[in-house]
């Protein structure tokens, strides 16, 4: 059984995103403050930062919204593509529907007007982003930002956390292998709870305990049906893009917006 190539699987569908049409005009906006640095290497810190807003904006607006930050670097810009992220540097002063400011921080973000003002901790230690990046892969790492706990609240980096999410993303790959693609096309109903509880924690702001419910239900999985690799695909969107958009790809499976999973949607 084939191992999760991560490298492989990012680049085809970063490639697939750079063929799709540009987004227009009029679009709900969502904005990242970034912290200022003083080394010119891509820190996890900001990293995190930018992975929070995108979660919590695809909550609120799938994925049809605009990325706007506060700071940043065309070196953080081409990394965060490979977090599945796209931003472009704000104009102040900015009005957007949800904005992310690090609570020690936040004066920085005076000239940003959000409908909902998220307040995050810091996130203190580790390394540079690139290589980790090499080594784990996006969605690993946007897993470990996410399941760390409550946004507000401080961390130190955590090698264990990463490594768990890491195992996290492989676990989900081989189950997928597994499955009997023929089969049903609609979610299995005893996952239809565990979506509704996922999808419920993470409206609530808490990333953390949603991931925590959906690796619980797959925790003594050693297989999932066509249906369910579907109905994990759609509820890990979110938390890994690519991962989800590979699943997507494997079944014929229907996404929420009707369109085929095979398609390049990632």
């Amino acid at each position: 059984m084939l191992r999760y190539n991560h490298s492989l699987v990012e680049k085809k569908w970063l490639q697939a995103e750079q063929e799709k049409p540009r987004a227009g005009e009029g679009l709900p906006a969502a904005c990242t403050v970034l912290i200022p640095k003083d080394h010119a290497g891509v820190d996890l810190e900001n990293a995190r930062l930018l992975v929070l807003t995108d979660f919590f904006a695809s909550l609120s607006w799938n994925r049809s919204w605009v990325h706007l930050t506060v700071g940043g670097t065309d070196r953080l810009q081409n990394i965060a593509r490979r977090l599945g992220i796209t931003f472009q540097p704000a104009v102040a002063p900015v009005s957007c529907g949800l904005a992310l400011l690090p609570r020690d921080f936040a004066h920085l973000g005076n000239a940003v007007q959000g409908e909902q003002m998220l307040l995050t901790g810091r996130l203190l230690g580790g390394m540079d982003l690139e290589p980790l990046l090499m080594d784990v892969g996006g969605d690993a790492l946007r897993l470990y930002f996410l399941h760390l706990g409550p946004p507000e609240r401080d961390y130190t980096f955590n090698w264990h956390v990463l490594a768990s999410a890491h195992r996290f993303v492989q676990k989900v790959w081989r189950l997928a292998q597994g499955a009997n693609l023929v089969g049903p096309q609609s979610g299995e109903p005893a996952l239809a709870d565990v979506a509704a509880l996922v999808k419920a924690r993470a409206a609530q702001g808490k990333p953390h305990t949603a991931l925590a419910a959906l690796m619980g239900f797959l925790k003594e999985k050693t297989a999932l049906s066509a249906g369910e690799v579907g109905a994990v695909a759609r509820l890990l969107r979110p938390f890994t893009p690519f991962l989800s958009a590979e699943l997507m790809s494997m079944a014929p499976v229907q996404d929420q917006d009707h369109r085929q999973g095979d398609q390049t949607d990632a």
